[in-house]
């Protein structure tokens, strides 16, 4: 599981709509927002589909920036060492 800290800048005019959209990706949980700052998690199995989401934040529309702030991972508790 993989599960990542990003911090999203919005034009404050699109801020809604840009936390709208956020929400409607897999995975993208948005926790809160003001000032056009939007804190997110994204959430994933896969590191490639999880990396593909974060990209996927820069074609929004109202969307200025996003940073990934925190980074982590741990094997599914089913999974062998």
């Amino acid at each position: 599981m993989n599960i990542a800290g990003v911090l999203v800048h919005s034009h404050p005019d699109f801020s809604a709509a840009v936390q709208s959209a956020l929400a409607a990706l897999p995975g993208v949980e948005v926790h809160a927002a003001a000032d056009g700052r939007i804190v997110v998690t994204v959430e994933g199995d896969d590191v490639n589909v999880l990396a593909n989401t974060f990209r996927s934040f820069h074609d929004l529309n109202g969307v200025l920036s996003a940073a990934m702030v925190y980074h982590h991972f741990e094997p599914d508790s089913g999974q062998e060492s």
